[in-house]
């Protein structure tokens, strides 16, 4: 949509929802500022190699056998 056509739009509106439209605005700015990335290398701090470094562990009998049925 053109600038110009929403500036019409907005010129037609009463004072009252004009102040609304301007905090709409505000308010999707906000959210646009905090989505985005301002600097690549952000993204690659996020994950990657060695991301989960320390966060995942594996039992000491992880390779031993076990037998889950009933003993006769």
């Amino acid at each position: 949509m053109e600038t110009a056509t929403l500036e019409k739009k907005i010129a037609q509106l009463p004072e009252n929802l004009k102040l609304k439209v301007e905090g709409y605005i505000d308010s999707l700015l906000a959210e646009a500022k905090k989505t985005s990335v301002s600097h690549p290398d952000e993204i690659n701090n996020q994950r990657g190699y060695g991301s989960l470094k320390g966060k995942i562990w594996m039992s000491e009998d992880f390779n031993e056998t076990h037998c889950f049925c009933p003993v006769r």
